[in-house]
């Protein structure tokens, strides 16, 4: 059923193309030679439209940068310039109607996130912290060590949409690019850091005040094992988790952070992040958590 969910922001997409068409010819007559797409839309103006359609499932980015291209493209030409001229209030109506219906993409539905069996319950099911668009759903563990110590791990399976983008295609690469960009982890990360701070000893951690610091890794990792039958390269991100209630400008180190992704056709997006405090063995050791990013890869 998420399958078929994943084709409705494409099929959105065609909508606004039909509604378009329908809203121009309104008011004309059945027999008009203007009713024709090409005639109300100029020259290549559906071919450049359907063609867009289909670059959003192949080109890295999609939209963001499938139609400043062909609008560019369409300037630089002068019989583009005055196609623009002659059918400009239908060309920006299509325009406006796409990017319209791409956005309200970002609202259809996801899948429910990836939840390995031997993890067990999840301890929560929602994160009231995480944004509003786009849709997305989120499972949260607390992974505990059998004696004390400090093996903690909060485990976070987020699937999302991605309303931009439609192909999967370097769709997780550039996902994680732009949340790092846009500062869009912070809010997801509020559940994850008072966790940590419930179970960790030491200085209280509090979410207002914490900071993420890429640390410079591969952007890829493969993980590989014969047993789970998993065998793939997938993109990750490893953060530093720092506190600003400190002495230093920077902050003091607290935690680590790793995000992997994987991206679904149709626009949605899996997400694993595992949040582990600074004195965790396995971030010397394992720092891309092989074992639980593994029985995470084989569900």
């Amino acid at each position: 059923m998420s399958q078929l969910w994943n084709l409705v922001p494409t099929l959105l997409v065609i909508l606004g193309l039909f509604i378009v068409i329908w809203w121009l010819r309104r008011g004309l007559e059945a027999d008009d030679p203007m009713r024709h797409p090409r005639s109300l839309l100029g020259p290549l103006g559906l071919e450049m439209a359907l063609c867009g359609t289909v670059l959003i499932w192949l080109v890295p980015l999609g939209i963001l940068l499938v139609m400043p291209v062909l609008l560019m493209l369409s300037a630089l030409s002068p019989a583009g310039r005055a196609d623009w001229t002659e059918h400009r209030r239908a060309r920006v109506t299509l325009c406006l109607s796409l990017v319209a219906m791409v956005i309200v993409g970002g609202f259809v539905p996801v899948a429910q996130p990836v939840a390995p069996e031997a993890w067990g319950e999840p301890l929560m099911k929602e994160n009231p912290n995480a944004p509003l668009y786009p849709a997305s759903e989120q499972f949260t563990w607390l992974m505990l060590p059998e004696e004390a110590g400090f093996d903690v791990e909060i485990v976070q399976s987020v699937s999302m949409r991605l309303p931009y983008q439609y192909g999967p295609w370097g769709a997780a690469s550039t996902a994680l690019d732009l949340a790092q960009l846009l500062g869009m982890e912070s809010g997801r990360m509020r559940q994850a850091i008072e966790l940590l701070d419930q179970q960790t000893a030491g200085p209280t951690l509090d979410p207002d005040q914490m900071n993420l610091v890429a640390i410079s890794t591969e952007d890829a990792h493969r993980y590989r094992s014969t047993t789970a039958d998993v065998d793939e390269r997938v993109d990750v991100r490893v953060f530093e988790l720092r506190s600003l209630l400190s002495t230093s400008t920077d902050g003091t180190r607290v935690g680590e952070v790793l995000c992997v992704a994987k991206a679904l056709p149709g626009g949605e997006l899996q997400l694993l992040i595992v949040v582990r405090p600074i004195l965790h063995p396995g971030l010397s050791s394992d720092r891309f958590a092989e074992s639980l990013v593994i029985e995470w890869l084989a569900e």
